[in-house]
């Protein structure tokens, strides 16, 4: 692996340093949480329709909230991140689950850049969540995205979950720095995430909408009456097909992008 690292990854080193991923387990009550899979998870296994004992790798694994309930639930997980400090937590994190399965997870963990990062494992699912937005370098997320295909076996799976760029409060969310960190990210849409996948090698894409009006949830600085109301409406947006329109790519607070690579 070469010793550069990308504008990217630094930018990812230097906020991480101020904290985050600290998570931990402390009973069996968080325990069964985590293992269970996210409703998110369960849309894109049901999608791409990857059984228990396949392999998956993640991109910009942080501090395994991904990658540990996917190993809990049987899937062999190998993840990479650009940030040795994270990666510490990430094996605390590992370890506490692994107590409490009484069991190894057989997790493996890469300290590199991505964009360096050389492999001749194969595997079923490479993905990432909330990473590849923040490549604002066309040229450079056009490698990683490649570099993702590279990485999937023929007939596997490449998926992207990104925030959705055109929601109502995405400048809004942007000037003031809401619900997340502070690195530089590029607005993804349903269009533009597709025909990256596309051009990226893709023989199939299918993007979901996910998450409908969830940016509803990010607004704190309303009444007690209209938060309630906020909530409610987003519970009730659930029940709507995950299907692409106008309505769905405009409101959805996430982006599912899923891209088969050829067999």
């Amino acid at each position: 692996m070469s010793d550069e690292i990308s504008t990217v990854a630094m930018k990812w080193r230097e906020e991480l340093a101020r904290g985050g991923y600290e998570r931990k387990l402390g009973n069996w009550k968080e325990f069964s949480s985590l293992r269970r899979l996210s409703r998110t998870w369960k849309i894109i296994l049901k999608a791409i329709k990857l059984k228990p004992g396949s392999t998956v790798f993640e991109f910009g694994c942080g501090g395994g909230n991904q990658l540990i309930p996917l190993a809990l639930n049987n899937y062999k997980c190998r993840g990479i991140d650009c940030s040795e400090d994270v990666l510490v937590h990430c094996k605390s994190f590992i370890a506490d689950a692994e107590r409490f399965a009484r069991k190894p997870l057989g997790i493996q963990l890469v300290y590199g850049d991505f964009l360096a990062y050389s492999s001749e494992d194969k595997y079923d699912l490479v993905f990432n969540f909330g990473v590849i937005e923040h490549f604002i370098d066309d040229h450079e997320r056009e490698i990683a995205i490649k570099k993702m295909f590279s990485l999937c076996k023929p007939g596997g799976y490449v998926v992207s979950v990104v925030p959705n760029g055109q929601h109502p409060l995405r400048t809004r969310m942007r000037r003031e720095g809401l619900g997340g960190y502070h690195v530089p990210e590029i607005d993804y849409n349903c269009a533009s995430i597709s025909d990256e996948m596309m051009k990226a090698g893709a023989e199939q894409v299918l993007v979901i909408p996910h998450n409908l009006f969830g940016y509803l949830l990010i607004d704190e600085n309303i009444s007690v009456l209209r938060k309630i109301f906020h909530h409610l409406f987003h519970y009730i947006a659930q029940i709507i097909p995950r299907v692409r329109s106008r309505i769905t790519c405009k409101h959805a607070a996430s982006l599912i992008c899923i891209g088969r690579r050829s067999s």
